[in-house]
């Protein structure tokens, strides 16, 4: 694999993403999966009042403390971080479905990821994000597949948790240099 590949693949196995985020998660090579940046990437957060934490009104009469359903600003770092691997707006839908939009690819090489979630615990939720990959061409260049499990603060308002993600060849095989794995957080966007 050349370097051009192994970069852009690392930028999203070092997102998936999202979720992907939920998430996208899920979407990087001359492989670039459309939904997550390269660890090296350190775009700046949005400023925190655009994210306020405030509850969605009705979530299906839900307690809005163990619902995952919503509008997230997820981040997702390399190991512990301080190293960003992805930032995304990610939208959790109550069917079981949730897609992503990174800001770790532009539009054109496919910044949209989707994937599906289930709830395994209290406050405790998973989720599968994939989405294709792209050569710098936009040719197919395999799959991207992201596993989070994540579990919301008892105000549900923030949540914490674990990914890893890997990519495929075209074949289905894997891409053992492109895994990676860390941590995540999201903080539900409100109205206000």
């Amino acid at each position: 694999m050349n370097t051009r590949i192994r970069i852009r693949h690392s930028r999203l196995a070092a997102v998936t993403a999202l979720a992907i985020v939920t998430v996208c998660p899920g979407l990087v090579s001359n492989a670039a999966a459309a939904c997550f940046s390269t660890p090296a990437k350190t775009a700046l957060a949005a400023p925190r009042a655009l994210f306020s934490a405030t509850p969605a009104a009705a979530l299906d009469d839900r307690d809005s403390s163990s619902s995952i359903v919503g509008l997230w600003n997820s981040v997702f770092l390399l190991g512990d971080g301080p190293a960003r691997y992805d930032q995304t707006f990610q939208i959790i839908h109550a069917d079981g479905t949730e897609m992503m939009i990174s800001n770790g690819l532009p539009p054109a090489l496919g910044n949209v990821c989707v994937g599906i979630w289930q709830q395994i615990a209290q406050r405790t939720f998973k989720l599968k994000h994939m989405t294709w990959n792209w050569d710098a061409n936009g040719g197919f260049a395999g799959t991207f597949l992201m596993t989070v499990t994540l579990r919301l603060d008892r105000r549900g308002m923030t949540y914490t948790g674990s990914w890893s993600a890997d990519s495929y060849n075209p074949d289905g095989e894997l891409i053992p240099e492109l895994h990676a794995e860390g941590t995540a957080r999201g903080t539900r966007i409100g109205l206000d």
